[in-house]
């Protein structure tokens, strides 16, 4: 973002910079979190780790693994509050490895919740091709419940974006189509967060195929994007634990 001359911030209304003055505070934050990615994959050693023992006759999988997706959805679902999680998803003779670091001590709420999501994928990819749904809600929900901060935190500014771009078109198709999508799927005033997320993938998902996102104020996509990552990385998890292809690699966790 250019810098602007005292004149021009002058002429700014009260709203205009506040909105400004969250903008730099949100260039900061991301700054700080590009550092402690830094640190993090820097580090040799690992807090946590999840290792998938893949057999003999499964040389071919890692091959049929896209690596930084999965170990995006991961480090997406793990991390709660300002916290940054690093994963890295290693490929070595018949098994798979997975090591979590992030910038902060892990606590036991931590391990169980990953002992938790464990134990539902690997349910999923036993029942698999069957769909195994109390499994898939129970991922969803602990998903949900311990990302809900970091979520809730993004919903806000989401939320502050509609009210700043009002009068843009396209905001308020968003505004319009999040209403709809709402009434659809849910009773408006139990609606749950990540079901918001998912509208949001729904909505991403319909921009790019118009090939409209150029036209969106960018800050505004942005944070809807962010929203949207918590759902597309719970969904890209659970159809990955799905796929028979994997099965050797969830079920002997």
């Amino acid at each position: 973002m250019a810098s602007l001359s005292y004149s021009q911030v002058a002429r700014m209304s009260p709203r205009e910079l506040k909105k400004l003055k969250e903008h730099k505070k949100e260039l900061k934050e991301r700054e700080k979190v590009k550092e402690f990615e830094k640190e993090l994959y820097s580090k040799e050693c690992v807090a946590q780790s999840i290792n998938f023992v893949v057999g003999e006759a499964n040389k071919e999988l890692p091959a049929l693994i896209d690596r930084e997706i999965f170990s995006y959805y991961l480090a997406t679902i793990l991390a709660r509050n300002k916290e940054v999680v690093a994963v890295w998803l290693r490929i070595l003779q018949g098994r798979c490895e997975i090591y979590l670091s992030k910038n902060s001590d892990w606590l036991d709420k931590d391990n169980k919740y990953i002992d938790n999501i464990t134990k539902y994928l690997k349910n999923i990819s036993k029942n698999a091709p069957v769909i195994s749904k109390d499994n898939e809600r129970d991922f969803l929900e602990a998903v949900t419940i311990y990302c809900s901060t970091k979520l809730k935190s993004r919903l806000k500014k989401l939320h502050d974006d509609i009210e700043f771009y009002d009068d843009n078109e396209h905001v308020k198709f968003f505004s319009d189509f999040l209403s709809v999508r709402v009434t659809m799927v849910s009773n408006a005033e139990n609606t749950n967060i990540i079901t918001i997320s998912g509208i949001c993938k729904e909505y991403c998902e319909k921009i790019k195929k118009a090939k409209i996102e150029s036209r969106i104020p960018s800050e505004f996509l942005r944070h809807i994007k962010k929203v949207s990552f918590y759902m597309a990385s719970t969904i890209g998890i659970v159809e990955c634990a799905r796929n028979i292809q994997y099965k050797s690699l969830f079920s002997n966790v």
